[in-house]
């Protein structure tokens, strides 16, 4: 109940295409003929959005790019987070030729999963090669094994912040079971609960242990309720460690 009257009084969207056009507007007039493309991707973007849990992601493409230009939007973005946005992703025309073989699972996420709001869209005709993804995969999977390692430690004996923390890892794990399905020669949903059901079918992991992660991020389980935490967390790990050791083969 107290959570549900700090979103009303955040004034957070249930539908998040509601505040679309308003947020463009602003940007527009703020940043004029400077700012190309306004487009949103993520979960606010595939259906995917759970009120009071997702948050609305925003990129923003520029001709240039200037220090006036981020100060303009860092006073309106204090009020746009209060209202559930992220940070804005902020690029220019150079990072779309320069930098998709350095970030080729973002760029294919926006590519695969995007909504333009003002502008025109560039995002659409990006070519990702799959050898740059192969690579990116591996090492976020990696880097993903060993943190969540540490993380384990960090949440401590707490069982809410413990849960917590299963959220956010498995909320990081999703476009990389995205960009894995892409390697197969798979063409994978945007739909983050088809992407998980897919990956669970294809990498022989154990059935439903993916899809509870979903359900417990979205809110619809309690991982406590259902499993042994010990034993699931076990069960997670080894499934990250399994995925980054199917990359090498």
């Amino acid at each position: 109940m107290f959570d549900q009257l700090m979103l009303k009084i955040r004034n957070v969207p249930q539908n998040p295409e509601t505040v679309f056009d308003p947020f463009a507007q602003e940007m527009a007039k703020l940043l004029g003929d400077e700012l190309e493309t306004i487009a949103c991707y993520g979960s606010a973007a595939s259906g995917d959005y759970v009120y009071g849990r997702s948050d609305i992601n925003m990129a923003l493409l520029f001709k240039a790019v200037t220090v006036p230009h981020l100060k303009v939007i860092s006073v309106p973005m204090e009020k746009w987070t209060t209202r559930g946005f992220a940070s804005p992703l902020i690029l220019t025309r150079k990072d779309l030729d320069r930098s998709l073989d350095a970030f080729p699972l973002l760029f294919m996420e926006i590519r695969d999963n995007h909504r333009v709001i003002h502008g025109p869209d560039p995002f659409k005709d990006l070519t990702i090669e799959k050898t740059h993804l192969r690579l990116q995969v591996e090492q976020m999977l990696r880097t993903k094994l060993t943190e969540a390692r540490t993380e384990f430690i960090a949440a401590g004996e707490s069982l809410s912040t413990f849960e917590t923390m299963m959220a956010t890892s498995f909320n990081r794990l999703i476009p990389l079971l995205r960009g894995m399905l892409v390697l197969t020669g798979a063409t994978p949903s945007v739909r983050k609960d088809v992407v998980v059901a897919s990956a669970e079918e294809r990498f022989r992991i154990e059935p439903g242990l993916l899809t509870d992660c979903l359900r417990h991020k979205m809110g619809l389980l309690r991982i406590s309720d259902k499993h042994n935490l010990l034993k699931f967390y076990e069960k997670y790990l080894g499934t990250i460690e399994h995925l980054a050791d199917g990359l090498e083969t």
